[in-house]
């Protein structure tokens, strides 16, 4: 009988120790924000081509906009977006762009593009490359100002 028992709460034990830590990475994920340096300046440079190739026609070569579509950096942009998270961000960008042919790049790529736009509108660089999976790009929150 207690030969059982510790064959049952030696694994319980480990899936609970294994399970807080891995609520712990969840608990600071969710405490990240755009100001915390959430992608890589390599990133945000590897996205210059792609940008230009799939979206500079309409929101301008340096992300203002343009006649047909609105700025990606800039105060109308970060209050449009302020309190949202980077998983609505690409997955607005996701299924509506490029406007002529939605979904046409691969995750890594809107991801790529969405750090150049945090780059150019002059959010912190960190040393991670932001994640391509959504679910994980919902757990950083776009904050127009600076907390």
């Amino acid at each position: 009988m207690a030969w059982t028992r510790n064959a049952v709460l030696i694994p319980a034990f480990a899936f609970l120790a294994v399970g807080g830590v891995l609520a712990g990475t969840v608990q600071d994920q969710e405490r990240r924000s755009v100001w915390t340096g959430v992608y890589s300046t390599e990133q945000a440079k590897r996205a210059e081509g792609i940008y230009a190739q799939a979206c500079a026609a309409c929101h301008g070569p340096m992300l203002d906009g343009g006649e047909m579509a609105p700025p990606l950096v800039g105060s109308t942009f970060n209050a449009n977006w302020n309190g949202m998270t980077l998983g609505d961000l690409m997955e607005r960008t996701r299924t509506a762009m490029p406007q002529n042919n939605p979904g046409s790049l691969s995750r890594q790529q809107y991801a790529d593009i969405l750090a150049l736009m945090l780059a150019t509108g002059k959010f912190p660089a960190g040393q991670a490359e932001l994640p391509r999976d959504t679910e994980l790009l919902k757990l950083i929150t776009f904050e127009a100002s600076k907390p």
